[in-house]
């Protein structure tokens, strides 16, 4: 089981992604976050892979929601809780490790390149308040292509 903290940031209307180069879902663009180290806390783990991949101190302000995501071609399980960070409106993103982008709602909504599963934590956690868990089931077709149900 790995525990991943990911982060929704936000600004002018616009959530902030990254595009994952390395493990799955590789090209797709993305919540930022990552893994949870031993004897650390979600809002420390969050605010720490932010740093690390995009230059930005900033502070945790709650958590949304939880999902686990269990990626069945993989028989792995991931516990992913969703944070929402605070970003002041003078912040610039300095050294990003990845390459970054800021999508609006109906972007986020309309794209084909966001990770499904990351879709549907933002329109349940963050933009309908509606939900605090999920359960997402990931599978992957015989071209590699991922797919939820």
């Amino acid at each position: 089981m790995i525990n991943v903290a990911i982060g929704i940031i936000t600004m002018n209307n616009k959530v902030l992604f990254i595009k994952r180069e390395r493990g799955d879902f590789i090209g797709l663009w993305g919540i930022p976050g990552g893994k949870v180290k031993e004897c650390e806390h979600i809002d420390i783990a969050i605010e720490r892979e932010v740093y690390e991949e995009l230059g930005l101190k900033l502070k945790f302000n709650r958590l949304l929601g939880t999902a686990t995501e269990i990626m069945h071609d993989e028989n792995s399980t991931s516990i992913l809780s969703c944070c929402e960070l605070i970003m002041e409106d003078n912040q610039k993103i300095s050294n990003p490790e990845f390459e970054y982008k800021w999508f609006s709602k109906e972007e986020v909504t309309n794209s084909d390149l966001i990770i499904e599963s990351d879709k549907v934590m933002i329109e349940n956690f963050y933009y309908n308040n509606k939900n605090n868990y999920l359960k997402l089931d990931c599978y992957r077709d015989k071209e590699g292509k991922y797919f939820w149900e």
